[in-house]
């Protein structure tokens, strides 16, 4: 007993070592790189030792709390949740300065999802011929809006320039995202299209894959969403990483890889773009966000979701939509959507009280996800189909935006199509591994 105590120990704080390796990695960027060139959107530098000091601490109680291993799906997801949100809002809370009570206050709705999703998992059924049904249906879903997107046009905007998307999404959108179908255009870019992806990939239908690929890079070109185009990237990052033994460590030494990288790009070749995109942009404009949140609706009054699904009770009672008035607050312009995550429009809802709420939904959440995957298909399958709403979620999606139009209801409902029985999946004991057993017997002649 006491060895496996001293294993858990050491294996724990090589974890806490890495989260602190990676927390020290966004600080120095953040003051080398993000301050300096973007100091003119808000990231200005005003260091707190008080405010180092208790962050850090903090990183140490998230290791705590961070599993050490993938045997549960849910597991996956705090790892993001606590990489793409926590942590970087720690990173600039101390850097920049912010509210501390409000630190605080995320850090409990940290640990609310934590604890929360540690429910026991259930038991769901199978679907059989229900599994064949629903993926045509979502192979129509895909045809049905890569031609609406071209009959309506979409081909005249055409771009794959990353530098240009702002350009072109706009006009684009006003064409595709008429009505119903700006759901289902969300829909297919971020978790139907992603899962028919991984979907491929399961069975090693690799024409079908790069089938799938292409559509994707169509949807991006079009619809000039830039994670579009790199959602089948993530997919078979979590392919090839997730089934590991030391997936996290492999995951956030990859973390402290591109914020290290892209910023030397920068301080070296003076090319501030990839540490834009990947380190303001991924990790501290959330952040930031975090905090304006707070700051605006804290002085205003709150939402109390007048904007959503208390409209018809409560009247929404500001001029401009809640993005809009953050970015009014933030840039000085109203002509921006800045949206964020669900701990701030929490916030925004109902103050702390809001945040707590919805960190205890989004615990269960990954608890039914937990539910969905168990034993009914590879790890590392149910986790890539549900990554993308879920990451909206934590950097840029109210609860009930991320659920509905984001995509983690049609994700839950993917999960329940595609799993089979437990008994299929027992003659392979690596997890997320492909085996026959993994195939579907009705559809293993696709």
């Amino acid at each position: 007993m006491s060895q496996v105590g001293i294993t858990l120990s050491k294996s724990t704080l090589k974890k806490i070592l890495l989260l602190l390796l990676f927390r020290l990695s966004l600080d120095l960027a953040y003051v080398y790189v993000v301050s300096p060139m973007f100091s003119y959107l808000g990231f200005t530098t005003s260091l707190s030792f008080v405010a180092v000091i208790e962050s850090y601490l903090m990183i140490i109680l998230i290791g705590m709390a961070i599993p050490s291993n993938i045997s549960r799906a849910s597991h996956f997801f705090i790892w993001m949740f606590a990489m793409a949100s926590i942590i970087p809002t720690l990173s600039f809370y101390a850097m920049h300065s912010g509210s501390r009570i409000f630190m605080y206050a995320i850090m409990i709705g940290f640990f609310c999802v934590v604890l929360t999703s540690k429910l026991p998992v259930i038991r769901i059924g199978t679907l059989k011929e229900g599994r064949t049904v629903g993926i045509f249906f979502l192979l129509i879903m895909v045809v049905a809006v890569a031609i609406s997107m071209i009959t309506k046009g979409g081909l005249s905007h055409f771009n794959l320039n990353l530098e240009k998307v702002y350009e072109y999404r706009p006009e684009v959108s006003s064409l595709i995202d008429v009505g119903a179908w700006g759901y289902f255009n969300s829909w297919v870019y971020s978790v139907i299209n992603p899962a028919l992806i991984a979907w491929s990939l399961w069975l090693k239908k690799y024409s079908l894959l790069l089938i799938f690929i292409a559509l994707q890079v169509l949807f991006f070109a079009i619809s000039s969403h830039k994670s579009v185009l790199f959602y089948p990237f993530l997919i078979l990052a979590v392919y090839f990483i997730v089934r590991k033994k030391d997936a996290f460590k492999y995951m956030t030494w990859g973390l402290i890889g591109v914020v290290i990288l892209t910023s030397c790009i920068y301080l070296i070749f003076d090319n501030i773009l990839p540490a834009s995109y990947f380190v303001r942009r991924v990790f501290f404009v959330p952040a930031q966000l975090n905090f304006a949140y707070y700051e605006l609706f804290s002085d205003i009054g709150h939402v109390y979701m007048s904007n959503s699904v208390l409209s018809s009770l409560i009247n929404y009672p500001f001029e401009y939509k809640y993005t809009n008035m953050v970015s009014l607050y933030l840039l000085g312009n109203p002509d921006t959507n800045c949206n964020n995550g669900f701990l701030a429009t929490g916030y925004m809802h109902f103050g702390y009280l809001g945040m707590w709420i919805f960190s205890i939904i989004v615990g269960l959440l990954l608890w039914i996800a937990d539910s969905l995957v168990g034993k009914r298909m590879p790890k590392w399958l149910g986790i890539s189909i549900l990554t993308v709403p879920f990451f909206s979620l934590f950097t840029s999606a109210d609860l009930t935006t991320a659920i509905l139009t984001h995509g983690i209801f049609i994700g839950c409902l993917i999960l329940l199509l595609l799993g089979q029985k437990p008994d299929l999946l027992l003659n392979n004991t690596k997890a997320g591994a492909l085996h026959e057993s993994y195939l579907p017997h009705n559809l293993s002649s696709y």
